[in-house]
């Protein structure tokens, strides 16, 4: 006849407690995969234009004298001198009135600046290649004389001190004057709407930030725009 084999109190527990501890670590293995899973599908990341400034604070930061990078080349900014700068002529100060408004036709690469049904500005602009500039309705947020904008990977890579006039409309995404290219009409940017500098310095003197309960000024993304005020948008973010 066969023998059986005692098992003991404290071996039975000891077996025990290992499989609990496995049973535990397996479920929280799977509840962990499923939460993952779960945010990556319903959890979009929040767009950004400039992504080593997309988590920090945007606040103006003029590095004279510097230099930056674009594609690969060294670029020259511009100086910055807060003393010096102009106020004056602005526009539409002496012709318009009405609600000021913005408008960026993605499909001509043209902004149009608004008081009421008169245009006060009409400028060529070069909104995003690299990354798509968003669509939508906004209001100004933050104006800033100039900032350090940087980020992408390898050749693609930037580090743009001194970016003047920059209008932050969606996150970081802005309107502001661009140094480091002149094909303006064309897509150039990272997401942002890149302005020649004397048109940058025009509309950021004329726009208006935010004062109290005021939004400032309206920005509207469009894909296709038809004056004086109607704007296609496909898809547009909602705020």
């Amino acid at each position: 006849m066969k023998k059986r084999k005692h098992i003991t109190k404290t071996s039975y527990r000891k077996k025990h407690s290992i499989i609990y501890y496995l049973r535990i670590y397996t479920i929280a293995v799977v509840v962990g995969v499923l939460v993952f899973a779960t945010g990556t599908i319903f959890v979009k990341p929040v767009p950004c234009a400039n992504s080593k400034s997309c988590t920090s604070d945007l606040h103006q930061n003029i590095k004279n004298n510097t230099v930056g990078m674009f594609e690969g080349h060294t670029v020259v900014p511009p100086k910055i001198d807060i003393a010096s700068l102009s106020l004056q002529n602005v526009l539409g100060a002496t012709t318009s009135q009405g609600e000021k408004h913005i408008y960026v036709d993605l499909a001509s690469q043209t902004l149009y600046a608004y008081e009421g049904t008169t245009l006060v500005m009409q400028t060529y602009i070069s909104s995003g290649k690299w990354g798509k500039t968003p669509v939508g309705n906004f209001h100004i947020w933050e104006k800033l004389v100039a900032t350090r904008m940087a980020g992408g990977e390898g050749a693609d890579a930037y580090d743009l001190p001194n970016v003047p006039y920059v209008m932050y409309f969606y996150n970081d995404f802005g309107l502001h004057g661009a140094y480091w290219h002149d094909n303006f009409g064309h897509p150039m940017s990272h997401g942002c709407v890149n302005m020649r500098q004397v048109d940058a310095h025009a509309l950021f003197n004329w726009a208006d930030g935010p004062s109290g309960n005021t939004p400032g000024t309206a920005v509207s993304i469009c894909n296709h725009f038809t004056a004086p005020n109607s704007c296609q948008q496909d898809n547009p973010i909602n705020q």
